[in-house]
């Protein structure tokens, strides 16, 4: 079946916001086995909008819509592609009852613009947002004397994944009447191209299930896509082609398995706080260049104060000499970005907040602070457990980016501990 993505929202054509639900969307359909061959972006104009969602569904037989779902008056979607298939809205009581709920949990009053997410398609598939107010919805009806398909689903990219996930992908296999599954492989320490060239045999030799490299910042994920009569019978053929996988050259390099968006997502820091909690250890921190974000990370992951018992910030050279402990010494000899200074920071930390395992960096985000010897992106980690200290310094290619310097820095860190208690350095 080909199918087409018509991503909505100004924002979008003024580049105010980056289209990643375009991308994600794109990847999860080809997955699946649909042909895509237009992606189209318009802004919030419903003239406009109505004749790209016609025309998308004069040429495809699916049409995936984001954006728009809104409260507000430029959420327009709905209208446009419930006039396209000629639906009629009704108030959707059930619809109401999930908003108010939403709004009852964070705490905050419900306005009136609200309730126009409540108005639903005749016979449409109703998405419950559990992630935010705007219901995703799949539409079927006949156009021209085909059927064609129709799934809306809302703009943030936090509540367009996981509903694509958890509602459109189901609604969609229905089509096809087989069961998709994936599982994601997540390689550190190896680029996309050295993966894809190992693998390109594979790849090429299997269409079902399908075996596909995805570049993230940090790491290389492998998907594997399974179509199947059954879920059993997807998992088991994803499962035999992952393990013709790891008796490959990439096997040193896979770090995580995952089935789930969320942890495909957060993988690092899943698989991190997962290793802890096996163990029964606990983790601490000690931030210089990153400033928190380290601590931020694993706190984001529900449950992590059962592993996590604190950080410290220790920006200022004072903070690290007074709370931390590092000697004078190692400051006024090789300075703060030195794998001395971050063997003491790690060692500190884990003695401050009692921890099993503490981690440390200390480095240059730029763009500034960058010298000859230690150029911008010159990080040192330290790794301190009961028995042993770590120590390595890692140049990161930030082309003065700090933020992006900063996210590969915690990434690391957090993929240290991992390999420190799994025994793989040290």
């Amino acid at each position: 079946m080909i199918c087409e993505i018509l991503c909505v929202g100004t924002e979008l054509l003024l580049g105010d916001i980056v289209n990643t639900d375009g991308a994600f969307i794109a990847r999860e359909m080809a997955a699946m086995g649909f042909s895509s061959y237009h992606q189209t972006t318009v802004g919030d104009n419903p003239e406009r909008l109505r004749e790209a969602v016609n025309l998308a569904l004069s040429r495809s037989d699916v049409v995936i819509l984001t954006g728009g779902l809104g409260p507000t008056c430029d959420d327009i979607t709905k209208n446009a592609a419930a006039e396209a298939f000629g639906k009629k809205l009704y108030f959707d009581e059930a619809t109401r009852a999930d908003i108010e709920a939403f709004f009852r949990r964070i705490g905050r009053p419900m306005t009136e613009n609200n309730l126009s997410q409540c108005l639903v398609p005749e016979g449409a598939a109703v998405f419950y947002n559990k992630w935010g107010t705007a219901p995703g919805l799949g539409i079927e009806g006949e156009i021209g004397g085909k059927t064609k398909y129709a799934v809306l689903l809302p703009g943030p990219p936090a509540e367009c994944e996981p509903m694509f996930e958890e509602c459109a992908k189901p609604w969609l296999a229905r089509l096809s009447g087989d069961v998709i599954y994936s599982r994601n492989l997540h390689l550190y320490g190896i680029g996309e191209s050295a993966a894809e060239q190992i693998l390109r045999p594979m790849m090429e030799a299997s269409e079902n299930p399908t075996v596909a490299p995805y570049a993230c910042e940090h790491e290389v994920r492998i998907r594997v896509t399974a179509r199947a009569k059954s879920l059993e019978e997807a998992e088991a053929m994803c499962r035999e082609k992952i393990e013709e996988i790891r008796r490959t050259e990439v096997a040193p390099t896979i770090y995580a398995e995952t089935d789930n968006p969320f942890d495909a997502k957060n993988s690092v820091v899943t698989t991190l706080i997962g290793e802890l909690r096996k163990r029964g250890m606990t983790f601490a921190t000690a931030e210089s260049c990153t400033a928190g974000m380290i601590g931020s990370t694993v706190g984001d992951i529900p449950g992590a104060s059962d592993v996590f018992v604190g950080g410290i910030i220790s920006y200022a050279n004072e903070v690290k000499e007074n709370v931390l402990g590092v000697p004078h010494e190692i400051l006024a000899s090789v300075g703060a970005v030195s794998e001395e200074c971050a063997a003491a920071m790690a060692e500190g930390a884990r003695r401050v907040c009692g921890a099993d395992i503490a981690v440390s960096v200390t480095g240059i985000a730029g763009p500034g602070g960058g010298t000859p010897e230690k150029p911008v992106g010159t990080v040192c980690f330290g790794v301190s457990t009961e028995k042993e200290i770590y120590t390595e310094t890692r140049h990161f290619n930030g082309k003065n980016d700090r933020a992006k310097i900063r996210r590969l820095t915690a990434a690391h860190a957090m993929m240290l501990a991992i390999r420190t208690m799994r025994g793989e350095i040290g």
